[in-house]
């Protein structure tokens, strides 16, 4: 054998063994390094401990399953795609404001306790407290005077709500906060009308804007999905918005929501996501789009399950 021929021999044979070296390295746990140091493996909990805060939407009203609403969804979802036991406690409570939920929390000790010991914590908050106002300025149809009855009710709900969180992190300083935004369960019967949407609109961007002021809390974005229901595209959406007008001539009162609404048989709801019992809360298709929405946050913010 000619020397060129095995010179090539033997460097072929070295640059194999330098590549299975290499790749032996790159695989072996705790093996690799960065300029930080060793990244050592992920450990993930055995059992994860949720506690779900807020109103009917948590309480699971209008779900004609024995799921209560979002929660039990969201236990079962955990324990299925993590490989986690969930001990999940439901706090919620039908016709709560911001201030009660706060004050339920503070007069128990149980809840506290619970908190206490939670790796995550979801929340529903702030329907109640917009619903308080639009029913008292439902048939004002000046938008000047509506927007200055809102513009007051947000700065009190911002107290409110800046209050409450204050309260829960006080009792859980680190666990992530999964909160949800509210939507417009008149929508479907009111398009063509701004009233609502915007004071929806609103609403939540006060939300969003004080919850930057919390660490690891993360917004649940439920608005539109829940407002519109199936009508999704911009030619239902048109059409949806021409029936509107046709039904309320542009006009929104408490006459109009009963007759648009209220009155109609349960057969009749428009959005497919809501109610037919009461035309305002999720059904149990709805209650999945919700529970869907939080297992995407707690995916991408996943400190929960890890020790």
């Amino acid at each position: 054998m000619k020397l060129k021929n095995f010179s090539k021999i033997i460097g072929v044979t070295l640059l194999l063994v330098m590549i299975v070296l290499a790749a032996l390295t790159y695989w072996h746990p705790g093996a690799r390094t960065t300029s930080s140091g060793t990244h050592p493996a992920v450990r993930h909990r055995s059992t994860v401990r949720v506690v779900a805060l807020g109103d009917s939407l948590t309480q699971g009203v209008g779900d004609t399953t024995d799921n209560q609403g979002y929660s039990g969804r969201l236990k079962t979802m955990i324990h299925k795609k993590d490989k986690v036991k969930v001990v999940m406690h439901n706090y919620g409570k039908s016709g709560d404001r911001s201030d009660q939920i706060e004050k339920r929390l503070v007069d128990s000790r149980q809840q506290q306790r619970q908190v206490r010991r939670a790796q995550a914590i979801v929340m529903t908050v702030g329907g109640n407290d917009l619903l308080q106002t639009l029913t008292k300025n439902v048939t004002i149809n000046q938008q000047s005077r509506l927007n200055t009855q809102l513009t007051t009710a947000e700065k009190s709900y911002e107290t409110k709500l800046k209050s409450l969180l204050s309260t829960v992190r006080k009792y859980n300083p680190n666990a992530p906060i999964y909160l949800y935004s509210i939507y417009n369960p008149i929508y479907v019967y009111f398009a063509n009308l701004d009233q609502i949407t915007d004071a929806v609109d609103d609403w939540n961007d006060v939300t969003t804007h004080t919850g930057r002021d919390f660490s690891h809390l993360y917004m649940v974005d439920i608005s539109r999905a829940m407002s519109v229901g199936q009508f999704k595209s911009a030619t239902q959406q048109a059409k949806l918005k021409r029936q509107s007008q046709q039904a309320n001539d542009g006009k929104l009162s408490a006459k109009s929501f009963q007759e648009q609404i209220l009155a109609s048989s349960s057969s009749d709801e428009l959005n497919d996501y809501l109610s037919s019992a009461d035309h305002f809360h999720p059904n149990a298709k709805g209650y999945d789009l919700m529970t869907a929405a939080a297992f995407k946050q707690m995916q991408a913010h996943q400190q929960w399950l890890n020790k």
